[in-house]
């Protein structure tokens, strides 16, 4: 008995000292866990601009990154008795959340569940939309954001943590240049969509595909690299605007005369020629970087207009034989006549530069708006250094074959025609830029006797001997076109002699203060062009997109204001300093807070279906 009740007692404290290890290795396990809740997820915070703007918005990044082996519940988890992570900004007063970006979760089958879970795991990105209120004075502001979660691994779920990220953002005055930063980070989701177009808040305007993709958004995504090279194409597909393809016969005929028969000096005459061009388009970008403006705001100041009126009628005057570019006669006895041709070619492109930066397009206006945001004059040299070589090369390509050319027989004569062809169209682009400073009837009686008198000379008056019949068959359909294209301006509707064509455009009202509040006061959205009578776009913009019945419509349940940028004085100056404005045209969008709605600023021409996404942000639709 006393053996057996011996053998009971050793049972007994065997057992007990088995559980006791038991609850040793358990407790020992639970501190672990514990230990790694603690460390479980780490968090930190970054901001999208170096400096946020009163009245602007921008994002606060939360990168958390995960213990290997452990994941975090997603904010909205499959399984309703999990816990799902949240992330609670703390913002100071004058700053506003507009909304929290949470990322794609991943669904995954695990062990602790019998379904699949949805969570996050590794490194992993959460957003936060700020907006910084008009009246937030200048200064350093501090933003907490706490990140709810509950830790989970293939086989267990701990219980809740939290970890804390946060961050100081400097509140700068309007004259504070704001750079983007941490672009790898913004550039991603959940701050972009699957085609690339920035989140925005509910209620905010999207980024309306690719007419309202920034530039700065495409360096962003494609590095600088390809950037360079995207710049270059655009410069070469630039050749085919009515500003430089006119010009492109100038070069043909300079450079034939010049060439002598020797390539090899016709091709270095076309690099001092692109030389030339891409000194004046390497000041425009060191001009844009260091003030934010535009080249193109130049044409606000009538005497600039009729330099570059004189200039086109110069170059005119030249294709008609009148003339000839030629270096002083003092300069021409120290350096020779030898250099005559590279003085001309630097001074022709100069000359291009000038006259063919009023046209620029949506893809300069981007470059240019990118340019003057970076303020980096270096940046902005090479930019459009590269934008002034890609115009350039079929200039270089075109100059060197016309070396070739003129050594074939007879070349002469068409090419005389060709200079007074595109002598005409000079005349009609230098009645294009300054036809703001007469009435439009003038303007159009001008664009009628240019056209008649080109269509009569050209097709008819002019002799070009020893050509055959094709090409007077050419000629004469040339003088018809332009004799056709003068009766059709004459009597088109709203022409000098036609009848009104009837077809409206939105009503706008001049911008002023009192009428921007009175909108604000009635709670209605506000929509305010700046155009100038020079711009192209602006008149593209109202011909096609502001007389879209549909456009029409939806005008009329919001403000429409226009600023007229055409000349430039003192109001017109803070007007556009105030709005930010760096070219025309140039469209904004206002919610009926007053507040500018981000991503939605229009620069360029857009059809009627992209102004009408941007129109029903803020009309209620």
């Amino acid at each position: 008995m006393i053996a057996k009740a011996a053998c009971r007692r050793a049972a007994f404290t065997a057992a007990i000292a088995m559980i006791a290890a038991l609850c040793a290795v358990s407790t020992a396990a639970g501190q672990d866990f514990f230990t790694q809740t603690g460390n479980l997820v780490e968090a930190e915070a970054l901001a999208s601009l170096s400096v946020f703007h009163p009245g602007s918005t921008g994002y606060i990044a939360v990168k958390a990154t995960i213990k290997d082996g452990w994941h975090i519940n997603s904010h909205e988890p499959l399984d309703k008795f999990l816990i799902p992570t949240r992330l609670l900004p703390r913002l100071p007063r004058g700053i506003e959340m507009l909304g929290v970006l949470y990322p794609e979760p991943e669904m995954a089958k695990l062990e602790v569940s019998d379904s699949e879970m949805s969570l996050f795991h590794g490194t992993v990105l959460f957003g936060v939309i700020i907006k910084i209120a008009k009246d937030t004075p200048p200064g350093e502001y501090e933003i907490a954001n706490s990140l709810e979660y509950q830790g989970c691994n293939n086989l267990t779920c701990l219980e809740p943590g939290t970890v804390t990220a946060a961050i100081t953002i400097r509140v700068g005055a309007m004259e504070e240049t704001a750079e983007a930063i941490n672009t790898d980070i913004f550039s991603s989701p959940p701050f972009v969509d699957k085609d690339g177009n920035a989140v925005r808040a509910a209620g905010e305007a999207g980024s309306g595909g690719t007419a309202g993709k920034s530039f700065g958004k495409t360096i962003e995504e494609k590095g600088l690299f390809l950037t360079f090279v995207l710049i270059l194409l655009g410069g070469l597909a630039l050749n085919l605007t009515p500003c430089i393809y006119p010009l492109i016969p100038i070069t043909v005929s300079y450079f034939g005369g010049q060439a002598g028969g020797r390539t090899s000096r016709t091709f270095m005459l076309s690099l001092i020629y692109v030389l030339g061009m891409s000194i004046t388009y390497s000041v425009l970008g060191i001009a844009a970087a260091m003030t934010g403006s535009l080249f193109g705001s130049a044409l606000q100041n009538t005497w600039v207009i009729l330099f570059i009126v004189a200039m086109l009628a110069g170059l005119a005057a030249s294709m008609f034989g009148f003339w000839e570019i030629r270096m002083p006669s003092f300069l021409q006895r120290r350096t020779g006549s030898a250099k005559q041709g590279g003085w001309g070619a630097f001074f022709m492109g100069l000359t291009v530069g000038i006259v063919a930066a009023p046209c620029i397009g949506p893809f300069v206006l981007g470059l240019l708006t990118w340019v003057g945001e970076m303020g980096k004059p270096v940046m902005g040299f090479l930019m459009f250094f590269t934008l002034a070589w890609g115009m350039g090369i079929p200039f270089i390509v075109l100059a060197t074959v016309s070396g070739s050319i003129s050594k074939l027989p007879r070349s002469g004569n068409w090419m005389i025609w060709i200079r007074k062809f595109f002598g005409f169209i000079l005349l009609l682009m230098a009645l294009y830029f300054a036809r703001h400073l007469m009435s439009a009837a003038a303007a159009a009686i001008g664009y009628v006797v240019v056209l008649v008198a080109g269509g009569l000379f050209l097709g008819w008056i002019d002799i070009v001997p020893g050509m055959g019949r094709g090409f007077a068959r050419s000629r004469k359909i040339v003088g018809v076109m332009m004799l056709a294209a003068a009766a059709w301006i004459l009597f088109m509707p709203g022409g000098p002699f036609g009848q009104s064509s009837g077809k409206k455009g939105i009503a706008f009202s001049p911008y002023s203060k009192e009428a921007f509040d009175a909108a604000v006061s009635g709670g209605r959205g506000i929509m305010i062009d700046f155009s100038a009578d020079w711009c192209v776009p602006c008149h593209e913009l109202e011909m096609i997109t502001f007389s879209d019945p549909a456009v029409l419509s939806l005008s009329g349940k919001i403000t429409t204001l226009k600023v007229d940028l055409t000349r430039s004085g003192e109001r017109e100056k803070e007007l556009k300093k105030e709005f930010g404005i760096v070219g025309v045209p140039t469209i904004i969008f206002f919610d009926a807070s007053g507040s500018e709605v981000p991503g939605s600023r229009i620069t360029g021409f857009v059809g009627p279906e992209v102004l009408l996404e941007k129109m029903k942000t803020i009309a209620g639709e």
